[in-house]
């Protein structure tokens, strides 16, 4: 009986001790961003480096996009993207301007379909990079889990391509 009454308040303390857990130093969260860099859809991780709010931080992701649906193209498939990128936060209790830059590593896959006016070549299975800059507002609750937000502008240098003004959102969540 001592043993069931031990294992008991062994198994209640180890859960009053979880949940007591305290959040990650760095601001780690996992964000959900539409028409971001890492095209219209992409899933990417944000942390600064130094254990604070603000300040210099990386972002990495996983996106992509059918071709062809904003009426960009006439080619039919599919895009993957992995963008990376340094951002820097300025603020404090909760409300940032965030300012960063990076690289997005594309992998196109497709149809070729005849398109007037562009090169025979142009739409093919291929893997390129682009450049892009971002300066935005992003709400994440200081030192506490929580639903975080972004909004910002984000243009995007890409070859053969003039630059296009991109700007989306984002929704996550603070680890």
């Amino acid at each position: 009986m001592k043993f069931f009454f031990a294992f008991i308040l062994a198994t209640l303390l180890s859960f009053s001790s979880f949940s007591q857990q305290k959040i990650s130093a760095n601001a780690a969260q996992l964000q959900l961003e539409a028409f971001g860099p890492g095209s219209l859809f992409s899933v990417n991780f944000d942390m600064r480096f130094a254990k604070k709010e603000n300040g210099l931080g990386v972002r990495a992701g996983f996106g992509g996009s059918p071709l062809g649906v904003l009426g960009e193209s006439c080619n039919r498939g599919a895009q993957i993207s992995l963008p990376l990128g340094l951002n820097y936060l300025i603020g404090k209790h909760k409300h940032y301007v965030e300012l960063g830059a990076g690289i997005v590593l594309t992998i196109i896959g497709g149809t070729k379909v005849l398109c007037t006016g562009i090169k025979e070549d142009f739409f093919s299975d291929e893997t390129q990079t682009y450049e892009y800059v971002l300066a935005g507002y992003r709400y994440q609750p200081n030192g506490k889990k929580g639903i975080t937000y972004r909004a910002f502008i984000s243009p995007l240098f890409q070859p053969d391509f003039p630059t296009k003004l991109w700007g989306g959102f984002s929704v996550g969540f603070r680890l």
